[in-house]
């Protein structure tokens, strides 16, 4: 037997590598804003809030593209499925870090 190819015109979304860089933009700023904050002793600043919101803003956004994209189907699903995780990882921190403001936890 020889070997087998598969040929392919598919290709990877814009939409799902975007959603892939919003995760890890959400995340990294999400471990930076509380990193911050630790070393602030607790005390989160206007300028950490407003990060805070940021992370928001484009977590849910990269979840929108990522389910957008993943929907395409001729196209690769790769980054469609590491852009969504990695935006629910930043949406859930960011829950858990208003839960935890909140309820003094």
């Amino acid at each position: 037997m020889g070997k087998k190819y598969l040929f392919t015109d598919k290709k990877h979304s814009p939409q799902a590598i975007m959603a892939t860089v919003l995760g890890l933009i959400s995340n990294i700023a999400l471990g930076f804003a509380i990193y911050s904050t630790y070393k602030l002793g607790g005390v989160a600043t206007d300028r950490l809030g407003s990060t805070g919101f940021m992370i928001l803003l484009f977590s849910t956004v990269g979840l929108i593209l990522g389910y957008v994209s993943k929907a395409r189907v001729d196209e690769f699903h790769f980054f469609s499925y590491v852009g969504i995780v990695l935006n629910l990882i930043a949406l859930l921190g960011v829950s858990m870090v208003l839960y935890a403001g909140a309820y003094g936890i």
